[in-house]
């Protein structure tokens, strides 16, 4: 059975998803599921070959198996909301009433927890979190460099600003609230990436201050902008992501590290290995390279002021 054969009665919805027990009813077999016409989605819920594997698709076949009062939410609702920080192999994020307890299935995260009827909006018979609740249940998840680096995210877009987030917080005895608020101190939304304010976070937990894209200038006028800098001590901290494996963003971001090279800045490029690795090898060479520079600075021009808190 090609896609094209498919019963009209199933798969007829805007993300041409159907239920398992939909298809046997039409005919269609487990076997046949099974098979290159369809993908399944989660446990239960199919579509067709031809349907892109996104993560609103996956939202939406959550949608169809969540109990009532369900609210998609953290980055899955960060994503339907126009804010991408999701891909079709992120588990939906989920909050589900106290009373249906925790649902343990392939594909969802889900936190028992209340949800306020004003804290979402109904989208394909689910709730989705707005900012201010998508920023809260981001911000009270263990990993302190994720939940700040994503909730940067929602800043740098302009869905929310800091104040916002913590008037949401004002008054709230949820579990993880107290975490929550720890954080706010650490949010800034000038990152241009996840990544980017990861390693910004766990250089400020390890006592270093650095500026997000920090423009440096010379006599001339404008020389960069860098991703994280130094300053005082002319060190600067680079991510160097996908992107960069492109030629001409190569060429491009070397002629740009030269020039600062030229100014008698340390140029430090962090790529995502290096991070999944580990971050006290990234730390111990920043560490080095600022007490390097700050020795020949004070050499140099005398006493300047550090960039450690």
């Amino acid at each position: 059975m090609t896609s094209h054969s498919i019963p009209p009665e199933i798969g007829n919805t805007p993300h041409n998803l159907f239920l398992r027990s939909e298809a046997i009813a039409a005919g269609i077999s487990d076997g046949q599921l099974r098979s290159s016409a369809f993908r399944r989605v989660l446990h239960g819920v199919y579509t067709t070959c031809e349907t892109p594997l996104t993560h609103e698709l996956k939202c939406a076949a959550a949608a169809m198996t969540l109990p009532s009062g369900a609210v998609i939410t953290g980055r899955s609702a960060a994503t339907l909301r126009g804010v991408p920080l999701a891909d079709f192999r992120t588990p939906v994020e989920v909050i589900v009433p106290r009373k249906d307890g925790m649902l343990r299935r392939q594909g969802l995260r889900c936190t028992a927890a209340r949800a306020f009827d004003f804290e979402h909006s109904s989208w394909h018979g689910a709730g989705v979190a707005g900012f201010p609740r998508i920023s809260f249940d981001m911000l009270k998840q263990r990993s302190i460099s994720q939940a700040v680096g994503y909730c940067d995210a929602l800043l740098h877009s302009g869905s929310i600003t800091i104040e916002e987030i913590a008037g949401f917080l004002v008054g709230r005895k949820d579990h993880g609230i107290v975490r929550a608020r720890m954080r706010l101190e650490l949010l800034d939304g000038r990152a241009e990436s996840v990544p980017e304010s990861n390693l910004r976070v766990e250089l400020v937990l390890r006592g270093l201050r650095p500026v997000p894209q920090l423009e440096v200038f010379d006599g001339d006028g404008f020389v960069a902008r860098v991703d994280l800098g130094f300053e005082a001590a002319r060190v600067a901290v680079e991510y160097d992501g996908g992107w960069h494996a492109d030629p001409a963003q190569i060429k491009r971001d070397e002629i740009r590290r030269n020039r600062l090279r030229r100014l008698g800045w340390v140029v430090i490029v962090v790529t995502n290995d290096q991070l999944r690795e580990g971050f006290d090898e990234v730390f111990a060479r920043i560490e080095a390279a600022l007490k390097h520079q700050y020795a020949i600075s004070i050499e140099i021009e005398g006493p300047i002021s550090m960039e450690i808190a």
